[in-house]
């Protein structure tokens, strides 16, 4: 088994981090590593890893949930995937919009950061799914808190399966009759914490 294309962290650094070297337990790793990863995004309601979308139904990346969407009938739309790294197609109607040429030409402009396209001269028709798009958007480099949390997350889990494992889940520890109690939550709180910076905006 490898690491899915996505993974926010790698196999060598989850490995660093639980201090050992051999590979009795890599496959198992990698799928919490998968695992954690898939988690992240449900719980920020976006793809986190840069990635292409495509409205054209013969291509690798047809995505049709992130790549086709609604006319607003205003000069700016606020893309499902960001920030934006690249944008090649953008279609009103199934007219070709190409890129503002300069400040006072017509086309489009990005906000990449903020995962905005704006228009000028022209406006996103108010339609159903009548906006298509070819671009790639996501972070093309995965912040240090967000491996980290990964691998933290990553790490906890694994503990978890193991049988008298040293469960980094602890909440409390009775010592009168050494009774444990353990967090009900299935993510630790400093995760929660980096992941509500990540979550996905929306657009009013």
């Amino acid at each position: 088994m490898s690491l899915g294309t996505y993974a926010l962290t790698t196999l060598a650094h989850l490995k660093e981090a639980m201090g050992v070297t051999h590979s009795t337990n890599d496959e198992l790793l990698e799928r919490g590593i998968d695992a954690v990863t898939s988690r992240f995004e449900t719980e920020t309601r976006r793809k986190l890893k840069a990635r292409d979308y495509s409205y054209v139904a013969t291509a690798d990346a047809y995505d049709a949930d992130n790549a086709i969407l609604d006319g607003n009938d205003r000069d700016h739309l606020v893309l499902p995937q960001y920030p934006i790294v690249s944008l090649t197609t953008l279609m009103i109607n199934e007219t070709a919009i190409t890129e503002r040429s300069s400040i006072y030409g017509c086309g489009w402009v990005l906000d990449k950061k903020n995962g905005v396209v704006m228009l000028n001269c022209y406006l996103f028709s108010k339609g159903r799914r009548n906006i298509e798009l070819v671009y790639n958007a996501g972070l093309t480099t995965v912040p240090d808190d967000l491996a980290n949390a990964c691998i933290e997350q990553a790490l906890w889990s694994f503990k978890q399966s193991i049988p008298g494992g040293n469960l980094l889940g602890v909440a409390s520890k009775a010592l009168a009759d050494g009774s444990i109690s353990y967090t009900a939550k299935d993510l630790l709180p400093g995760v929660e914490t980096v992941l509500e910076r990540y979550k996905k905006r929306f657009a009013l």
